[in-house]
């Protein structure tokens, strides 16, 4: 079988479902309760050794008046999915056009792995994810 050429179908290849397949930042897989999160790639920080990457921050997706845009509501379900439901979580990468760039648009999404995750949420509402698995698509 093919590497998948494009993000959705790396989560067909997964069986998850994206709410909708241009704005949404994830997908489920509800018969394996599995989360897929993207990851950008220049989000990473190394704490105590141990390799970490920022999935939200508190104010993404969130407009000047507080208002939340459909993407990021969307990520907070499936985010409450791991936390409070119990689902694996499992990242892809997709790296950044221009790491500056607001809204951030997306140059690449890298189709041949996914990582399996341990998510962390800050008091702060900073959400981070640790990779604990690597998984080659084949």
């Amino acid at each position: 079988m093919a590497k998948p050429a494009n993000r959705s179908q790396l989560m067909d290849r997964f069986g998850a479902v994206q709410l909708n397949t241009v704005w949404s930042w994830c997908a489920v897989n509800e018969a394996e309760k599995s989360v897929y999160l993207s990851v950008w790639t220049d989000h990473v920080d190394k704490v105590d050794g141990v390799t970490t990457y920022t999935l939200q921050g508190p104010a993404w997706g969130v407009n000047e008046l507080g208002r939340k845009s459909a993407a990021r509501n969307d990520h907070d379900e499936k985010l409450s999915l791991v936390f409070d439901q119990g689902y694996r979580a499992f990242g892809y990468f997709i790296e950044a056009k221009d790491r500056s760039g607001i809204p951030r648009e997306i140059a690449d999404i890298r189709t041949s792995f996914v990582m399996e995750m341990k998510l962390s949420r800050s008091d702060d509402g900073w959400v981070t994810g640790t990779p604990i698995r690597r998984i080659e698509v084949r």
